[in-house]
Formats: structure tokens, C-alpha cells, sequence
């Protein structure tokens, strides 16, 4: 394994550290560290696998629930969607973090109408269980764009900062 991966695997690791620490609802890098991973690891099997293994792990100790599945899809999903980031600026870091942002509220809320039977099976139930998810979305785009910038700059300085020790 390259210096490289093992930094962006670490940091990966680290990061999602934090959902053990109490926290507001749906206020986790983990969206971002799938976005995050998907851009920079160089292998897309890697890329998919190293957000979901953390998310497992840290689900281990905090505990599985009824839209687990969901989310897993929506890691991969973003991902992915993390991997079609061709230029790495802030434009495209927002448009990223909010597009999947977008794409977690779609899906986990969606999962919750299907399985949760807390709404009914129609599209009234639908359009009331996404409206009834509107207050926890801000967290999750606050969080997910914060995250986004915090590892992007992060990554990039260190990787600066490592190509200058290796001048030396």
C-alpha cells in the first residue's frame, strides 16, 4: 500500500472516529469522508470499501439500525459521485457536498417511508415523511460541506508538506 492510500485510509479512520463522540442529529463527516475518499484513493474498489469498513466499524460499537442498508447505498453512491471530481476547488467541493447531501435526505427518507411504517404507503405518506426530514437536512449539508473542506485542505496541506520533507 502506497504512502498515499495509507494517508487518505487513516484519515478516513480518524474521521469517522468522530460519530462516537455525541453530536447533533445527522452532524457527521461521514458523507464527506465518502465524497473525500472517492476523489482522491486511486483504486475505485478501495474508494467504495474504505467508507463503508469505517462506517462498520464504528456501527459495531454504536449500534445497528432499521435504515443501515440505506446508508451503505448512499456511501457508495457518493462515493462515486466523489470519484467524477475532476478539478478539486471550493465550486466544486460545494456543488459536490450538496448534490450528495441531497442524495442521502432522497434516499435514507425514502428507505424510512418504505420499511419504517411510520407513514402511510402513499404519496401523501411520501411527501409527509420528507417534509418531516427537512430540519435534520440542515445539519447534514452544514456538516457534510464543513467536513468537505476540512479533509480536502487538509489533505492537500499534508500532501504539500509531505512532498517538501521528502526535498529534504
Amino acid at each position: 500500500m502506497n504512502t498515499k492510500v495509507l494517508l487518505i485510509a487513516s484519515i478516513i479512520f480518524l474521521v469517522s472516529l468522530t460519530r462516537l463522540v455525541p453530536h447533533l442529529p445527522n452532524f457527521t463527516p461521514v458523507l464527506a469522508l465518502a465524497i473525500f475518499g472517492g476523489a482522491y484513493l486511486p483504486n475505485r474498489i478501495i474508494a467504495l470499501s474504505l467508507p463503508i469498513l469505517a462506517m462498520f466499524l464504528s456501527d459495531l460499537i454504536i449500534g445497528f439500525h432499521s435504515q443501515i442498508y440505506a446508508v451503505y447505498v448512499t456511501i457508495i453512491i457518493l462515493s462515486l459521485l466523489g470519484n467524477m471530481i475532476k478539478t478539486k476547488n471550493i465550486k466544486n467541493l460545494a456543488i459536490t457536498g450538496f448534490a450528495g447531501s441531497l442524495i442521502f435526505f432522497m434516499i435514507t427518507n425514502f428507505s424510512v417511508w418504505l420499511t419504517d411504517r411510520l407513514y402511510p404507503l402513499t404519496i401523501d405518506g411520501l411527501l409527509e415523511c420528507y417534509i418531516m426530514a427537512i430540519p435534520f437536512f440542515h445539519n447534514t449539508l452544514i456538516s457534510t460541506l464543513l467536513f468537505l473542506g476540512i479533509l480536502f485542505f487538509s489533505y492537500t496541506f499534508a500532501e504539500k508538506k509531505y512532498q517538501l520533507l521528502k526535498k529534504i
